[in-house]
């Protein structure tokens, strides 16, 4: 089993509003900074999603996504395969907003 990897105690974050199928979404994103390097920011390494609508079931569901998806992250797992395993709509864009989280991380590794 691989490793995973221990966060440290201060990281940056960074929040995205967005919308999807009429809801509204925001996606917060935990990165390391990397030592040494004059604060650079590191690899997305913790992602949040919370819907508008606090403890409703597609917050709860959006919530246990991602944390399920910072634990694929902490384990190694690359971003584009988190990406290619979530379900597309017929026009290739993400079906879910997790989905459109872990596009995210693909872009940010561009």
């Amino acid at each position: 089993m691989t490793t995973r990897h221990l966060l440290a105690n201060r990281r940056a974050h960074e929040t995205i509003a967005i919308e999807h199928e009429g809801q509204r979404y925001k996606i917060g994103l935990g990165r390391e900074l990397v030592c040494g390097d004059r604060g650079r920011l590191g690899p997305i390494v913790e992602v949040f999603l919370n819907a508008q609508k606090v403890n409703s079931p597609v917050d709860v569901f959006a919530c246990d996504g991602a944390i399920l998806m910072s634990m694929l992250l902490q384990y190694g797992c690359p971003p584009a395969d988190i990406a290619h395993a979530m379900k597309r709509n017929l026009d290739g864009s993400p079906a879910s907003p997790l989905g459109r989280a872990a596009a995210y991380l693909v872009e940010e590794q561009s």
